[in-house]
């Protein structure tokens, strides 16, 4: 049995490597809404890591997304999702990206803030409501890409 399964490969990473954006945009978004809620440091720096791998991993995804590309060229469904697919990957990684940044600013000022401890609610609704935008975005994508795997005309 092991002979077998040794026996082939997977030639792209692409769908490998999608699964762990969508996870990680998530849980970041679950990490956010406890930060809102609890106000704690923990839960803006674990909401700020987990959004920074899901960033590197849209990135890798794009990556290798341009090369899962070529191979699909000439199935329909695929030819007629695809640039859909990478605008929404792209836009998606900006989001993160601009998470990644709204969340290093939250940083800096809980730690410059010395009026109260944790963060300001304006900060934390921001940030919720950026990271709610990247997660549905990274969903989109993620739902796009689904349709062009496995997806049958209705």
């Amino acid at each position: 049995m092991l002979d077998q399964i040794l026996n082939y490969s997977i030639p792209v990473n692409h769908p490998i490597v999608v699964h762990f954006p969508i996870a990680l945009a998530f849980v970041a978004l679950a990490f956010a809404l406890g930060w809102l809620i609890r106000n704690r440091v923990y839960w803006l720096y674990v909401t700020f890591w987990l959004t920074a791998v899901a960033w590197i991993g849209t990135l890798v995804a794009l990556r290798t997304g341009e090369l899962m590309e070529e191979q699909g060229e000439g199935i329909a469904i695929v030819d007629e999702f695809v640039h859909l697919h990478e605008d929404l990957g792209e836009w998606a990684s900006w989001a993160l990206g601009a998470c990644l940044v709204w969340l290093l600013f939250a940083v800096w000022h809980s730690r410059n803030d010395v009026e109260q401890s944790g963060t300001r609610l304006w900060i934390r609704i921001v940030a919720l409501v950026l990271v709610v935008v990247a997660a549905a975005l990274v969903g989109l994508t993620g739902h796009i890409g689904g349709i062009m795997v496995w997806g049958v005309p209705a």
